[in-house]
């Protein structure tokens, strides 16, 4: 594994891996991963599913087996509105990582891949420090107020209590089943 390479090379570094959203963490964990970034794709989906649904899976099979203090999950792909944050940290991610916004934020323009399936190709435009360094603190400002008003809304006081704390959200496809079950066409 290469994992167990580069911790042997750094022993006094936090090494982590970046993995599939859908991968069963638990092995990972077990073989000493401390840091794990999942990742869905720019839809917000991994291995077919909705990349929130494996979030909460993968947090809570991690509870189940009383590990889930010794480990960092990050998410990213298919995050890239402000109210995405708190609702994956809600899933339980501890944090959430940016990478589409970002390059929204400084003006990229997306083409296709040179390959179906491949990479989009990025463009930025011709940038200047000062200007790029305001828009992403602008776009940090900005997801950071939206998260203060999540949590101010719930009576949180740190981002670190919303950690997979589901029983103060409401997920749309539980609302639908209360909604319309018992009603002829329905399949929830």
């Amino acid at each position: 594994m290469c994992f167990d390479r580069v911790r042997g090379d750094l022993p006094d570094t936090i090494v982590g891996v970046r993995v599939p959203a859908e991968r069963d963490l638990l092995e990972m964990v077990r073989a000493g991963v401390r840091v794990i970034q999942l990742v869905a794709d720019e839809a917000g989906r991994a291995g077919g599913r909705f990349f929130g649904d494996v979030i909460l899976e993968s947090h809570r099979r991690l509870v189940d087996e009383g590990v889930r203090e010794e480990v960092t999950l990050i998410g990213g792909g298919g995050i890239v509105l402000a109210e995405h944050v708190p609702k994956a940290i809600l899933c339980g991610l501890d944090l959430v990582g940016l990478d589409i916004p970002l390059l929204v934020a400084l003006q990229a323009r997306f083409g296709p891949g040179d390959r179906p399936g491949s990479e989009p190709d990025v463009r930025l435009p011709k940038l200047t420090h000062d200007w790029s360094v305001q828009r992403v603190v602008n776009l940090s400002a900005s997801w950071r107020d939206q998260l203060l008003e999540i949590l101010g809304a719930m009576g949180i006081r740190e981002v670190r209590r919303l950690r997979g704390e589901v029983g103060r959200c409401m997920f749309q496809k539980d609302l639908e089943r209360e909604a319309f079950a018992g009603i002829a066409g329905y399949e929830g």
